[in-house]
């Protein structure tokens, strides 16, 4: 296959591990072509194994947290648990504008955009690759941010193993996190295989907080003391809660792959993995029906703390062919299915006081859901000549979601969206300086617009020290699950989706366009890249035509805008130093508002020292700026800006023994305890954590 990875000289990249030489880094994500980093076109962060465990993460969360450039979003769910769960924005695009993979498969959630930060631990990546712009030529819907793919451990030579345990909590002893993790793999022959298993145990971080309780009458929402009826008597005006902003959790992840090498020429692969997770947590609840019955029906209250508990598993299997034809033609046939089951109950915190004769007797606003996601894929690699490549695809996915809110009963009622695709990417190098890429794909969704996408990207190698490019590409996301048919009075007030109030809801679509240069000489490295992005039929969710309730549609165009920067130096001594700047500007060009959540600046100053092969010391100070936001009062809705803060992250490891096999590790996170403000998910405060691996 030598004919099918090119030698392209280009990319805007940032690597988030110190000493790496590009010529040893490939990727597959920005081209679904095996590729030397140096050849990619697009922006591209890679976090390799050893900046994860340098990092001392437990999760994917953590591994976000701590990577330049990247914004997570909380309460991005109708849920009363949204306050303690996260997804990823990718250039002012949003939570819904990131496409999440594992090992190139689509995961199946709660809606769209799931919210695995904290489910997938960090103990089973290999890399994770990180495109930014959109990917809709490659992937589809839902990548108009982003894609980031998180690779797991693939077999290799041999055997190889590691064993690991760690622990932390905050200087109070809250938000405590337990992690045991086993890795097997190894290659003997025609054969190879890989084994991951690992238990997450976290117990709840939790802020006080009150919660006013409000009783509509006929003449709007009034205190319980203040509402006519004889059996509100019983309740409170208000409840002062310890809201859960990290919830007390077990999560167990088992997983494997085996590959079996048929001929030279083509290859089986299988791969099997299980989540099983506990969630609950205390939080102030938008609304919730009461024990009381008034004309019939139970008298509704809003603002009363409930409690919620997730018992929630997924399953994914996959399997595909890889045949090399000739030194010409790669072709490769996936199919994977990922199939999620969702189980959640909701009670009242306080259910004697709102007229229940038992806790159980509360439970109300329940979302449970079956999630079935279903993927055929044919694709290849053709290579015209030494000089020119070309990566084709048709790819079919059926999504089956089963859930509890598209209508106001309990019961369990699906919705079923299937999608069709072919795709088409040429790959030239017209020069051994100057490359092209050019890509289309075209859409048939069932339940939106066809769509076909374009992408076109020219890169320039004028020395070692200066590479320059230009990217244009487009992306779209079709509306969600929630967004289309949701029809349930939640936690966080009454949601109704496009189609149950008769809205013509079309996809987004963006153009994005990106120049960007990068460099290294001696020790020394740089990427910078400019980019702008335009949003049409910008999906948001608005007030509907019931009382406090909410919908979507397609309300204004929408641009994001921005600067990204990084430098660094190796200073050849066990000294090494990365500073990244980010600039971004968002507006909705109807309102000239900011998007929501989106810092407008961002600064990383990262610095790592090895005093000898045994010892590694680590500080990363992140400033993340002001964001605005709308924020909810009881006079309405009301423009807010949430305060810029600075965390400082401690990390410092010890390897000894034969071969450096053994690894004893700690760190400190939020050294100064700087507060977060709420609406961004809070912080646990300074966190104290300590760990130890082996690998054999």
């Amino acid at each position: 296959m030598k004919k099918i990875i090119l030698s392209a000289t280009v990319a805007s990249v940032v690597l988030q591990a110190a000493n790496i030489d590009l010529e040893e880094i490939t990727v597959t994500t920005a081209t679904k072509t095996e590729k030397k980093i140096e050849g990619v076109s697009a922006s591209i962060i890679v976090i390799d194994e050893k900046a994860i465990e340098k990092m001392g993460a437990s999760t994917l969360g953590d591994v976000i947290s701590r990577t330049p450039g990247l914004t997570r979003q909380y309460g991005t769910f109708p849920s009363a648990s949204s306050k303690s769960k996260s997804s990823v924005s990718l250039r002012g695009m949003g939570a819904t504008g990131t496409l999440f993979l594992i090992d190139g498969e689509r995961l199946a959630g709660e809606v769209k955009n799931p919210y695995d930060l904290d489910r997938i631990p960090a103990s089973q990546i290999e890399r994770i690759e990180i495109v930014k712009g959109p990917m809709s030529t490659l992937y589809g819907a839902d990548a108009v941010g982003g894609v980031i793919n998180i690779i797991t451990k693939q077999p290799k030579e041999g055997f190889q193993g590691s064993f690991g345990i760690k622990t932390g909590a905050n200087t109070d002893g809250d938000g405590k996190n337990h992690d045991i993790d086993l890795n097997l793999r190894g290659k003997k022959d025609k054969f190879k295989y890989s084994f991951y298993v690992n238990g997450l145990k976290s117990t709840p971080y939790t802020q006080n907080e009150r919660a006013n309780v409000l009783v509509p009458t006929s003449n709007g929402k009034v205190p319980p003391s203040q509402h006519p009826h004889p059996g509100t008597d019983s309740m409170k005006d208000f409840y002062d809660t310890d809201v859960t902003y990290r919830e007390d959790a077990k999560v167990f992840n088992v997983g494997a792959k085996v590959g079996y090498a048929i001929t030279e020429t083509l290859n089986a692969n299988l791969s099997f993995s299980y989540m099983d997770e506990e969630r609950s947590g205390v939080y102030n609840g938008f609304f919730h029906p009461s024990g009381i019955i008034v004309g019939g029906k139970p008298l509704p209250v809003f603002n009363v703390p409930v409690n919620s508990k997730d018992d929630n598993t997924r399953r994914a299997i996959s399997g595909n062919l890889q045949w090399t034809a000739s030194d010409d033609l790669f072709l490769k046939f996936k199919i994977y299915n990922n199939y999620y089951e969702k189980r959640n109950t909701t009670t009242m915190k306080h259910w004697q006081d709102f007229g229940f004769p038992s806790e159980a007797k509360s439970a109300a606003n329940g979302m449970n859901a079956d999630v079935d996601i279903t993927s055929y894929e044919l694709s290849g690699n053709y290579a015209l000549s030494d000089a020119q490549i070309l990566t084709f695809g048709a790819e079919y996915r059926d999504e089956k979601r089963d859930a509890t809110v598209f209508d106001s009963t309990p019961n369990m009622s699906r919705k079923e969206v299937d999608y069709k695709a072919i795709y088409l990417q040429d790959e030239w190098e017209a020069s051994d300086t100057l490359n092209f890429v050019l890509g289309a794909r075209y859409d048939a969704i069932s339940n939106a617009q066809n769509k076909a996408t374009f992408k076109l990207g020219a890169v320039k190698n004028f020395s070692e020290l200066f590479n320059l490019r230009f990217n244009f590409a487009q992306g779209y996301r079709t509306p969600n699950i929630k967004e289309m048919y949701i029809n349930k009075q939640t936690p966080n007030g009454l949601q109704q989706g496009a189609e149950v109030v008769g809205y013509d809801l079309k996809p987004e679509f963006t153009n994005s366009f990106e120049i960007g240069a990068r460099g290294k000489q001696g020790g020394f490295g740089y990427s910078a890249a400019l980019f702008l992005n335009k949003i049409d039929d910008r999906i948001e969710k608005v007030p509907g035509t019931q009382p406090n309730s909410y919908t979507f549609v397609n309300v204004s165009k929408a641009e994001t805008k921005g600067l990204e920067l990084m430098f660094d130096y190796d200073f050849g001594n066990g000294l090494y130093t990365a500073f990244t700047w980010n600039e971004l500007r968002t507006e909705d060009k109807d309102t000239g508002k900011d998007l929501e959540f989106n810092p407008e600046r961002t600064f990383s100053l990262k610095t790592e020292y090895s005093l000898n092969d045994n010892f590694n010391f680590g500080v990363l100070a992140t400033y993340t700026g002001k964001q605005s936001y709308t924020k909810r009062t009881p006079a309405g809705k009301v423009d807010a800006t949430a305060d810029a803060f600075t965390l400082v992250d401690l990390t410092t490891s010890y390897k000894f023994g034969e071969d450096k096999k053994y690894e004893v590790y700690g760190g400190v996170n939020n050294l100064f305890d700087e507060k977060v403000e709420d609406i961004l998910g809070s912080n646990v405060g300074t966190y104290v954590y300590a760990g130890a691996r082996v690998k054999f």
